[in-house]
C-alpha cells in the first residue's frame, strides 16, 4: 500500500491493522463520543426542566385544591414562595375574581426568576 510519501508494505499473510488505520478509527470514535456527550447534556437539562415543571404543577394543584375545599367566604387571592423538593424556590400567586356567585380562581407558579411559569384556572360556584 502506498500512502503519500510513506510506503507501507504488508507481508503476504500478515493480519492486523496499520497505525494509520487505528488512528483513523480513533478519530471517528472520538467524534462520535463527543456528539453523544452533547446529547447527554441536552438530556440532563430536559430532565431538570421536567422535574421543575412537575413540582410547579404540583404546587399549583395543591393550592387549587385548598381553594376548592375552602368555605365560600374564605376563597381569596394571595402569594407565597414555597420551596420544592429539589431546592428550587417557586413564586406562587393566586388571583380570584367573582361574578354572579361564581369565583374564577387562577393559580400561577413561576420559577427561575420568572422565566418559566405554569397556570391553572378553575371556577367555583356558590351553591347555597
Amino acid at each position: 500500500m502506498k500512502l503519500g510519501f510513506i510506503h507501507l508494505k504488508r507481508s503476504k499473510g500478515s493480519k492486523g491493522f496499520t497505525l494509520l488505520e487505528v488512528l483513523i478509527a480513533i478519530v471517528i470514535l472520538s467524534v462520535a463520543l463527543l456528539a453523544l456527550a452533547g446529547l447527554q447534556i441536552i438530556s440532563v437539562r430536559g430532565n431538570s426542566f421536567g422535574n421543575h415543571m412537575t413540582e410547579a404543577l404540583t404546587l399549583a394543584k395543591d393550592l387549587m385544591e385548598e381553594m376548592e375545599n375552602a368555605d365560600w367566604g374564605l376563597i381569596g387571592g394571595g402569594s407565597d414562595e414555597p420551596e420544592g423538593a429539589s431546592g428550587m424556590k417557586y413564586h406562587r400567586v393566586c388571583t380570584v375574581t367573582e361574578a354572579d356567585r361564581i369565583k374564577t380562581v387562577t393559580v400561577t407558579v413561576t420559577w427561575d426568576n420568572g422565566r418559566h411559569q405554569v397556570a391553572l384556572v378553575t371556577k367555583i360556584a356558590d351553591l347555597r
